[in-house]
């Protein structure tokens, strides 16, 4: 009952606060314009991620225990919503940004009790620390880098927050971070409502870093507590566009830090003409991913192993849809 209640009431405060957001914005200069790697014409109301945060903050602390865990989750968080904040108004180093990442991916992983391994005894623990904190703030930037058309970034939160709490609920196990979860999905998919093609407001920095900040740290912590396959599967498909893409560009010799849209949704979706008809696709996979990260208890090695044929169909639909490949029967009649 608590569970469905948070979700509830963290979208209808989403939903509330972030079209009072857009009303309050509106024509004071709080706007993304176009660019080399945005996919929206026109200058669009951004900073939508501080009503979103708002919103999950208050469900989550009006039904929900603060422990130790959550106190440095948030405080990490809060760290990255400022600096995103800021960069938001006027860009700032890209330093003192990357320091902020590794800052907040540092104290996530000091959350985890030592005597706990997060790769499960593979690695030795300063190995096993050393390789999440990179993965953590890799996994940081890569969300920034997916939210490039409207509803995708919304839609992998959903994914992510709403995943852990299916795989936890099926592992019938109980979770300090369930909460912060399920206040963060209801309150995502009431700023979807705004965020959905043509979108009226975006998550920007403010809300894009924190967010793909408390999503890899929930997957950190399934990995430790329940299931290390579960958390590779669910955000499979963002580090897997986002990953391929930047060893392609590495590859090309192009710089890796410019702004282009060179992802595989940004090509399809440019191609197509919709951004809805990508979110739809890249919504279905994910579906699927959660269910195989169910599985993925029982079963891990074949969970992992579907999800990635899952992801790679997805990827391939993305690269007809963009003309990059053409289905050998392509053109006869």
């Amino acid at each position: 009952m608590v569970a469905m209640l948070t979700v509830l009431l963290a979208f209808t405060a989403s939903v509330l606060l972030t079209h009072l957001f857009i009303r309050l914005v509106d024509g004071r200069g709080l706007v993304a314009e176009s660019n080399e790697r945005s996919m929206h014409k026109g200058a669009t109301a951004t900073g939508g991620g501080l009503p979103l945060l708002l919103s999950a903050l208050l469900i989550f602390f009006a039904f929900w225990p603060l422990g130790k865990v959550h106190a440095l989750l948030l405080v990490a968080a809060a760290l990255l919503a400022v600096v995103s904040f800021l960069d938001d108004l006027k860009p700032v180093s890209r330093w003192l940004r990357f320091g902020a990442h590794i800052t907040a991916a540092a104290v996530c992983i000091s959350s985890i009790p030592l005597s706990q391994l997060i790769f499960h005894g593979w690695l030795p623990l300063w190995l096993d620390r050393a390789l999440a904190l990179i993965a953590l703030v890799w996994f940081i930037n890569l969300f920034n880098f997916m939210d490039g058309i409207d509803g995708i970034a919304a839609v992998e939160v959903m994914t992510i927050t709403g995943g852990y709490a299916v795989v936890i609920a099926a592992a019938q196990a109980t979770s300090p971070l369930l909460g912060l979860a399920l206040a963060a999905l209801g309150a995502t998919a009431g700023f979807l409502f705004w965020n959905w093609h043509p979108a009226r407001v975006f998550l920007g920095d403010v809300g894009s870093v924190p967010l793909g900040f408390i999503c890899g740290a929930l997957m950190i912590w399934l990995a430790v507590q329940h299931s290390l396959a579960a958390a590779l599967i669910l955000p499979l498909y963002f580090v897997a566009d986002a990953t391929i893409t930047i060893l392609m560009r590495l590859r090309r010799g192009e710089k890796i830090w410019e702004p282009h849209r060179s992802h595989f949704y940004q090509r399809s979706a440019q191609a197509l003409g919709s951004h809805a008809v990508v979110v739809r696709r890249v919504a279905v996979c994910n579906a699927v991913l959660i269910g195989l990260a169910v599985l993925a208890l029982s079963m891990p090695v074949t969970a992992f192993a579907l999800a990635i044929v899952t992801v790679a169909i997805l990827l391939a639909w993305m690269e007809i849809a963009s003309g990059t490949l053409v289905p050998s029967n392509a053109g006869s009649s």
